[in-house]
């Protein structure tokens, strides 16, 4: 089979991550939740019997398509794992909940991400916001909104378009001289995503386009890859990377890609 063929079984599964998503917000307030790790960042730390359900859901329904070829990198460990063969040359990457602290507090901005790529180039992300009826789909280089875009909530007293977000726990101890340079030349500093906005996250950010830009440092596999993908497709970005998407890496957060990206609205 070919790259596009496997890409379009993937989009045909689009409905079964719709059904996932509904699945996660009936478990919403009936679940427990508990630490899986002890690295003191809470996002990463937590996980609820939420997040091994709506992922097992997925993962056991793509293992009986020829999706079961790919090499698959999932946020959590459940049973059907195990059964991607990483025959096919092809990533298939989960998370099932992203923001599980965020879908336990009660937010409105936690996401079930599903993606893709060819250890080289990012074929598809598709970022579900179930509590907002808003969905991010990026087939290679076109992206597209459905469901309802939601306006979201910036700090009074700043300008956004001025600020680059970073994650806390990656913020990169300091960005190459040509980098720095080509921002502050444009007026842009970088800042904690928190300082923007109490709720929107960094990559929701971008996709409204309330931001000028990200910055991340050895993205997340399964849920820091979505700001560069939209980056590349809209081509309405400045981008610097280095990250190597053929090289996973287990990390005290999980399996990550080395490297560091900055992208900033031209």
């Amino acid at each position: 089979m070919t790259e596009d063929q496997y890409l379009d079984i993937l989009i045909s599964c689009e409905p079964i991550f719709e059904q996932a998503a509904r699945l996660a917000c009936d478990l919403r307030n009936k679940v427990s939740s508990y630490n899986k790790s002890q690295t003191g960042a809470e996002g990463i730390d937590i996980v609820t019997d939420a997040d091994l359900q709506v992922q097992e859901f997925i993962l056991s329904r793509l293992a009986e398509t020829p999706l079961i070829e790919c090499e698959l990198i999932a946020e959590e460990s459940t049973p059907s794992v195990s059964k991607f063969k990483g025959t096919n040359r092809l990533v298939l990457l989960i998370d099932p909940i992203d923001g599980t602290a965020m879908y336990v507090d009660g937010g409105k901005y936690f996401s079930l991400i599903v993606s893709m790529h060819n250890k080289k180039d990012l074929l598809y992300t598709y970022y579900h916001y179930p509590s907002l009826n808003w969905t991010k789909k990026i087939v290679k280089d076109r992206a597209e909104d459905i469901g309802d875009v939601p306006e979201m909530q910036i700090k009074p007293g700043i300008d956004p378009m001025k600020m680059i977000a970073y994650l806390a726990h990656v913020k990169p101890e300091e960005l190459p001289s040509e980098i720095e340079e080509k921002l502050k030349s444009k007026g842009l500093s970088v800042h904690n995503r928190k300082d923007i906005s109490d709720e929107a996250t960094m990559t929701a950010l971008l996709y409204r386009e309330k931001i000028a830009g990200v910055c991340v440092q050895n993205p997340m596999a399964y849920d820091c890859l979505g700001a560069l993908h939209y980056a590349y497709a809209t081509g309405k970005f400045e981008i610097y990377s280095t990250v190597d998407l053929s090289k996973p890496t287990k990390g005290q957060f999980g399996v990550y890609y080395p490297g560091l990206y900055v992208v900033w609205k031209k």
